[in-house]
């Protein structure tokens, strides 16, 4: 390899390095408790068992949020509680009735709602893990972006490192002009074995687009869709969590 060569190399990879400590040091500064009012919705659809009777379900659920230095506020339409209520006292007379909604607010939890209006804290956890694969020009919804490609390292338990045998996982980041994220997507495939005789495969991908909101970055849309199959059942479910800022 000659000098000249070499040279062009290191420099490549500090080129990257920089991209990803900028984009770090950006989300680092981006940690406001700024007050922020907002609605949220949370769409879900799951399909579950084998292929001959398959269980499907939807459901849909939102809330009124405010977040600031008081922290947290969640609030909910009275309608929308009556309607678990009643789906709770049907499965009390039958076990197999559906509860989407009482579903849906499960997946419409505190935490869920915090990560969205604090969407600098998720990447950075990310980002901890990431390792800069490429660095080049792009746009996004036909506006000019600056696309990172990364490789995911996810750190597992000791007990997942039982039974999972392959995992590759990686990432996408759009930035605009400001170096701040536009949008982001991640992908995790994997492999493995329960109890020695269950295999079973596991595919996920995540969608993300962000705004800003005074001095916080908030995701306005979150897409989670995974699926799956092991011992002989395969399953399918999407949800999309959607923010309206105020």
């Amino acid at each position: 390899m000659t000098l000249r060569l070499l040279s062009l190399l290191l420099l490549g990879t500090l080129l990257r390095a920089d991209a990803l400590g900028d984009l770090r040091d950006a989300l680092a500064r981006l940690d406001s408790q700024s007050p922020v009012k907002a609605s949220v919705e949370y769409q879900f659809w799951s399909r579950q068992g084998d292929d001959k009777q398959p269980i499907v379900t939807e459901g849909r659920a939102a809330a009124t949020v405010e977040d600031g230095p008081q922290g947290l506020r969640m609030s909910w339409a009275p309608d929308l509680l009556k309607a678990a209520a009643r789906e709770a006292q049907a499965q009390a007379t039958d076990p197999e009735a559906k509860a989407a909604t009482r579903q849906a607010l499960e997946g419409l939890r505190a935490l869920t709602v915090r990560d969205a209006l604090h969407g600098s804290e998720a990447l950075l956890r990310t980002l901890d893990q990431a390792q800069l694969v490429e660095a080049r020009e792009d746009t996004w919804q036909g506006r000019p972006a600056r696309l990172l490609r990364l490789k995911i390292s996810p750190r597992l338990s000791r007990q997942d490192r039982k039974y999972v045998k392959e995992m590759e996982a990686s990432a996408q980041v759009w930035l605009g002009a400001d170096g701040l994220p536009l949008a982001a997507e991640t992908q995790v495939h994997l492999k493995g074995r329960a109890f020695l005789v269950i295999s079973f495969e596991q595919q996920e991908r995540e969608a993300f687009q962000f705004a800003r909101s005074g001095g916080r970055l908030v995701v306005v849309q979150h897409t989670k869709e995974s699926s799956g199959s092991g011992g002989g059942e395969r399953g399918q479910r999407k949800s999309v969590v959607t923010l309206h800022l105020a």
